[in-house]
């Protein structure tokens, strides 16, 4: 049985912002393009893999079409099956979580391959052979059907984007969560409403180990007020979740759009 962190000013807010995301996506992107119509597409891959590179998975947790449609699925599975909600066993996820790294070595093998152009049209990508073809369309699937039952099951364990991001954070941690071990209690309540299922609780810092930034373990119904163990740090500076997450969806977003309208690409 999963825990479903519950509302709190910090959520409603992520939330808002997680909506605007995942409806702007499908309503500009991927509705038009179903009948037929070229769309507006103002996420670019430069800026994504940028913000990551500089600043940590924020997009992930915040700015993700595919994350957010799959955990608006999520908290309506909670409401419409609240006892077919489960978790994968910890030994088990512990193992398939690094099935996206042996997807993120045979995409980067067609880059390399059949000279696939990654910052290109991703659906050229998509349809380069027929497991490709698969994927694109069992992704559907496992965003919008099984997180019904089972939370951020693509991006655990199918997203290479998400595997490639990983390795970028650890490498160049421009943000990471950072775990007070003196002031912790070990209540593991960080743990239980965590949707990745990493053990927080047991790290001293959070880097490239599949987190999200969705925050949740930095929400003050988390961490014990009177131990504040957990905070987020950006470039050695300890910063404010929400306005952090706020500020960078907001410059996202502006930018992206920026660039669109310039280059039309």
């Amino acid at each position: 049985m999963k825990r479903i962190k519950k509302n709190t000013n910090f959520t409603f807010k992520r939330d808002f912002v997680r909506a605007i995301a995942a409806l702007s996506f499908y309503a500009l992107v991927l509705i038009p393009h179903i009948l037929g119509y070229e769309g507006f597409e103002y996420e670019s891959e430069y800026i994504v893999l940028g913000s990551i590179l500089l600043l940590g998975p924020w997009f992930c947790g915040w700015a993700c079409p595919f994350g957010n449609a799959s955990y608006f699925m999520t908290r309506l599975g909670a409401k419409l099956f609240p006892s077919l909600q489960f978790q994968i066993n910890p030994n088990i996820h512990n193992i398939l979580k690094y099935s996206k790294y042996l997807l993120l070595i045979y995409f980067l093998s067609l880059f390399v391959i059949k000279g696939i152009n990654y910052f290109g049209d991703h659906m050229i990508m998509y349809q380069s052979n027929w497991f490709t073809s698969m994927y694109i369309k069992f992704k559907h699937v496992a965003v919008l059907f099984i997180p019904l039952f089972l939370p951020r099951f693509f991006c655990k364990y199918l997203c290479f984007q998400k595997g490639a991001y990983n390795m970028m954070n650890y490498f160049f941690p421009g943000s990471n969560i950072i775990r007070d071990a003196s002031t912790c209690i070990s209540c593991k309540k960080c743990d239980k409403v965590c949707p990745m299922q990493i053990r927080i609780s047991q790290k001293e810092y959070i880097k490239g180990n599949d987190c999200l930034n969705c925050f949740n373990c930095l929400d003050q119904d988390v961490c014990p007020p009177k131990h504040r163990s957990l905070k987020l740090q950006v470039w050695g500076k300890i910063r404010m979740p929400l306005q952090f997450g706020l500020l960078m969806f907001l410059i996202y977003i502006l930018i992206s759009i920026v660039v669109k309208m310039v280059t039309g690409a």
